[in-house]
């Protein structure tokens, strides 16, 4: 069910000023090769309707963790750091929403088929995720658990999980592929939180405006700034 959108756009005038909230980017002058900044804040929409969307749909999912993290391979930190924090501090004052993620990075634009996926793990941990065929009780588990080896990032459960990239076409383009676990349902398997997939693309373009990709129960606020000029 999605959010009323009276109460959205009211949320979103109050959280990141919506003269600079270009849901509709002019022509755009992205071109593969240049560099760019990319900043993210990721947040929970708190409310009934955000409840009622995840109690109705929320299920078992497996996050796609593939990719790199902010700091390996082309992903590196943002040189600058992250400058939204006026927006986050926004979202979470006005009781609308819960700030999941903060991000920042740095990488050289690249065509849809080339664009590198960053992995997400974000919000709170959940615990320990058990390896798929793994019994109850198995004494491997217990070893991670106890910190007796290494834990890969698939074993460990945050609210926010999967990956997203932005990549060059004649615009800028952020895509998603996350989902986001409903802690507060009731799992058939105690050991599984249910999720909802977080899905989409929002088109961009660079410079000071801020972009929103919406869902009815993460909303994901960017901007993009070009640093090679």
């Amino acid at each position: 069910m999605p959010m009323n959108p009276t109460l959205r756009r009211r949320f979103l005038s109050r959280a990141a000023a919506l003269p600079l909230l270009a849901l509709f980017p002019g022509t755009g002058a992205s071109q593969v090769g240049r560099r760019y900044r990319i900043e993210l804040v990721i947040f929970e929409h708190l409310g009934p309707e955000s409840r009622a969307f995840m109690d109705a749909v929320a299920r078992p999912l497996a996050p796609d963790l593939s990719g790199f993290a902010i700091g390996e391979g082309p992903i590196r930190p943002s040189a600058d750091g992250f400058e939204l924090e006026n927006v986050a501090s926004r979202i979470e004052r006005s009781g609308e929403g819960r700030v999941l993620a903060r991000l920042a990075w740095d990488q050289i634009g690249r065509g849809y088929q080339a664009a590198p996926w960053i992995q997400v793990q974000e919000g709170r941990y959940l615990g320990l995720r058990r390896p798929e065929g793994q019994e109850h009780g198995d004494g491997d588990g217990a070893a991670a658990a106890a910190g007796l080896r290494p834990l890969a990032a698939g074993e460990e459960r945050y609210e926010l999980e999967g990956r997203l990239r932005v990549w060059v076409g004649r615009f800028l383009h952020l895509e998603t592929d996350l989902m986001f676990h409903a802690t507060q349902a009731v799992a058939i398997d105690p050991d599984a939180f249910p999720a909802v997939p977080v899905r989409g693309s929002q088109r961009m373009n660079s410079g000071e405006d801020l972009f929103y990709l919406d869902h009815p129960a993460v909303g994901i606020i960017a901007r993009v700034t070009r640093i090679d000029d």
